[in-house]
């Protein structure tokens, strides 16, 4: 089974020095990304790339937050314990998780990388090998937590609260464009009629901008990995061959990460299974693809422009932050 199938309900509980509040989320639908392709350069409306079920009456999972183990512009990310018995699940569930906010005006953009994490599960297994286990994209209207909530925060941790908006925000009131975003580009076929599936266009979450005055709340729920990628593991050959292997596995997936950087590159989680392209367990993971996009690959007919767009440039200067 799979672990996105086994978490329909979700409560974070946290009280520390910075806040305190419980927060009560449901399983919501991601955002499906358009097909890019390389024979054209555009993206491509196609009805298999739609919205995943998401489950119903599956396990309420209870978590206490933790320590705040990173932040960006557009979230932040928490460990966080489960405080609930949930013995029966299989597969089981670790103790320890991530939970990785939104920003109450990049909910969006969490979503499609929630898809993501649906694509590679449904479609490659390889959540659990080359990419942490996905638990789940879950949302709640503040209004109706009873939580209060702050628009805006310092640049400097301890954040007001974590979905707070980055007080340096270039547009607090927009999430971020995403790479499909520009609908006059995309190709459609001349007899598109998808009907009752949920492809981008017809997502709420395609035309969705953050209400000041309704605000939305969304985490991704994810298996913990161990500390991000370093000069030092740089270095070892034996880290570059494995980083290598991975890059080539999530290739094979036809997913364009798009953002692949140091920060993105994480210890996998001691729970990793075994891949089966390279028959080991990978010790390195990538994580963040609220950038990235699908390609199908058994309809490319140019390997070298392909390989072009899926290459993730490790070791690039794009990499290392150069550029």
């Amino acid at each position: 089974m799979s672990p996105l199938s086994l978490i329909s309900a979700l409560t974070i509980n946290a009280d520390t020095e910075e806040f305190s509040f419980r927060l009560d989320l449901s399983r919501s639908e991601s955002f499906p990304s358009h097909r890019f392709s390389c024979v054209d350069d555009k993206f491509h409306a196609d009805i298999r790339y739609s919205t995943y079920q998401v489950p119903q009456n599956a396990a309420h999972l209870q978590l206490k937050l933790g320590d705040c183990l990173g932040f960006g512009a557009t979230g932040t990310v928490y460990s966080a314990h489960i405080s609930n018995s949930l013995s029966d699940l299989s597969p089981p569930v670790p103790q320890e998780l991530i939970v990785k906010f939104a920003r109450l005006n990049h909910c969006r953009s969490l979503a499609r990388e929630a898809w993501i994490y649906n694509c590679l599960d449904e479609n490659q297994r390889l959540t659990g090998t080359v990419v942490p286990r996905c638990y789940g994209f879950f949302t709640s209207k503040l209004t109706e937590s009873g939580v209060d909530y702050t628009t805006s925060s310092s640049s400097e941790l301890p954040f007001e609260l974590p979905w707070s908006i980055y007080e340096f925000d270039r547009d607090p009131h927009r999430d971020d464009i995403l790479h499909d975003d520009f609908d006059d580009e995309v190709v459609r076929p001349q007899t598109w009629n998808p009907g009752q599936t949920i492809t981008k266009d017809s997502s709420p979450w395609n035309l969705w901008t953050p209400d000041p005055d309704d605000p939305l709340v969304a985490v991704l729920l994810l298996e913990k990995g161990g500390q991000r990628y370093t000069d030092f593991d740089d270095r070892d050959p034996l880290v570059r061959e494995d980083v290598e292997l991975v890059c080539e596995d999530l290739e094979f997936a036809g997913i364009a990460h798009n953002d692949f950087r140091m920060p993105n590159l994480i210890r996998a989680p001691l729970a990793t299974s075994v891949c089966r392209r390279h028959k080991r367990v990978h010790k390195w993971n990538i994580i963040d693809f609220n950038q990235a996009w699908p390609l199908d690959l058994s309809v490319e007919n140019f390997p070298r422009d392909t390989n072009a767009v899926l290459n993730s440039r490790y070791r690039s200067g794009y990499f290392y932050g150069w550029q």
